[in-house]
């Protein structure tokens, strides 16, 4: 299932990585957040 981040801060980062780590079944597809996020596999 994809899902989407509102937020990628503290919770939200982790919120992200923990989706990454677990096998929960999802995919983060959209990171919403109104700053840019260089370098980061994640946010790109």
């Amino acid at each position: 299932m994809n899902v989407a981040v509102m937020g990628y801060g503290t919770v939200g980062s982790g919120v992200v990585e923990i989706i990454n780590k677990r096998d929960l079944g999802l995919d983060v597809k959209y990171i919403l957040d109104l700053r840019d996020f260089p370098g980061d596999e994640n946010a790109s």
